[in-house]
């Protein structure tokens, strides 16, 4: 093919991958999450000038990573199962039944998660005694302490993820990008007002997702059109919305041991490492939620209502024609994130407690995390096209080939290399992940699943 007619094709495929539906909302989601996000930074500053590196944010880190893990677990599950039927279940059963279907689901999940932290807290010694092996049993007290004080934010935060999914069942995708600054709002406010304790910082925490459990809840009232008709009770989405939830729960178990995993190996890197890896890890992660939320958010609710009206061949392939520009998207992305890291972490941190010496550190941390953008922003897509066609026994299966393949990758190079190894080990991780989620996706569905 002549270079002119290829560089035409290309132009072609990127301006109607551009002009699609969902390209703009995930656009229109980015721009204001941008903004969140440039709140969060400016939280994040605030932390860094008040803690620095040191035990205290250590402790913090880890009873968040610790207390965050089996919420995360069976609400990110639900969350995924919910969308999808939620979509179906307003098509086919009518708004009714959607709000009967709701308030089930966030009952089951409220009664889930109380179980689940039950157990966790009576496993809390020997969870801290794996995961901060690396630590003094002082500081793994202090870590249990933070653990208790972070409970009200465990429940919150199982609450909002399935009220954000409500919302993005709705389309209601901008007025839900801006709920979430206030939390790092709360934070700035309370830390400024009050100076630097952590329990300001985690009462700060639970205060700022309280406010976003209530925006929530007004937009999710405002977002449902109101039915007096009655349809006949779907018991049957009940049971696919918690079959499904349980079907995902062990790959997304196995996928929240990712942070957990990392936190156990940094532990044993010495002291001071996980906060700066907690630092190193704030810009990749603000770009990976920006980019791969707008990417998840939007497209789920698209694929699940294109496959419900049987429109599977040209889903496959916006699948393929999306993946493609996300990865070329992903990886300018990052390559400038990389030129521009050092300044950025000076700017953005060092003053007070974090010294030039911390900024080095941190920055060569950065700049390995970073790279893994275009596989993450890949990885949400196959996921979602995966979700969107029920297969879950898919999705628990690619879950558990990313983290293997992932922790194994952290563990090796951080032998070699340090916290510098850890890092580019989760890049790579990422990378080698997307491919295997990819290669799941464009593989047929069983026909129970068409």
């Amino acid at each position: 093919m002549p270079l002119r007619a290829l560089r035409g094709s290309a132009a072609l495929l990127l301006q109607r991958v551009v002009r699609h539906p969902v390209m703009r909302a995930a656009a229109g989601f980015a721009a204001i999450t941008s903004v969140v996000k440039a709140v969060a930074f400016v939280k994040e500053a605030v932390v860094a000038s008040a803690f620095g590196v040191g035990s205290s944010m250590d402790s913090y880190l880890m009873a968040l990573v610790v207390i965050g893990f089996p919420c995360g677990v069976l609400a990110n599950a639900a969350q995924t199962v919910f969308i999808r039927e939620y979509v179906r279940i307003v098509a086919v059963n009518g708004e009714f039944e959607a709000s009967r279907f709701l308030r089930a689901a966030m009952l089951g999940v409220l009664v889930a998660l109380t179980a689940l932290l039950v157990a966790w807290v009576a496993l809390l010694p020997a969870i801290l005694s794996v995961v901060g092996h690396g630590l003094t049993p002082g500081q793994r007290a202090v870590v249990s302490a933070n653990v208790y004080r972070l409970v009200p934010y465990y429940y919150l935060n199982g609450i909002n993820l399935l009220g954000y999914g409500v919302l993005q069942s709705r389309n209601a995708f901008l007025r839900a990008a801006l709920i979430p600054i206030a939390t790092p709002v709360f934070t700035i406010v309370l830390l400024a007002a009050l100076g630097a304790d952590l329990n300001m910082l985690i009462g700060a925490l639970t205060l700022g997702t309280g406010a976003e459990t209530a925006l929530i809840f007004v937009l999710m009232t405002k977002a449902q059109a109101r039915s007096a008709e009655r349809s006949p009770q779907a018991f049957h989405v009940l049971r696919e919305f918690a079959w499904g939830t349980l079907i995902l729960v062990p790959g997304t178990l196995i996928s929240g041991l990712s942070p957990v995993i990392e936190q156990t190996i940094a532990s044993g890197l010495g002291h001071g490492t996980i906060s700066a890896l907690g630092y190193a890890a704030k810009l990749p992660a603000t770009l990976n939620s920006l980019l791969t939320t707008a990417v998840g958010v939007t497209i789920l609710p698209y694929f699940s209502q294109r496959l419900l009206r049987g429109d599977a061949a040209s889903c496959r392939r916006f699948f393929v024609r999306y993946a493609a520009i996300l990865t070329l998207v992903g990886a300018a992305i990052a390559a400038a994130a990389v030129f521009g890291s050092e300044p950025f972490v000076r700017v953005a941190f060092q003053r007070g407690e974090f010294s030039a010496q911390h900024t080095l550190v941190v920055t060569a941390l950065q700049r390995a995390y970073l790279w893994q953008v275009p596989g993450a922003l890949v990885g949400i897509v196959a996921s979602r096209f995966l979700a969107a066609q029920g297969r879950y026994r898919v999705l628990t299966i690619g879950a558990m080939l990313v983290v293997t393949i992932t922790g194994l990758l952290q563990w090796c190079l951080s032998a070699a290399w340090g916290a510098a190894g850890l890092a580019l080990g989760t890049s790579a991780g990422t990378a080698l992940s997307a491919l295997v989620l990819f290669w799941l996706a464009l593989r047929p569905p069983p026909e129970s699943v068409r």
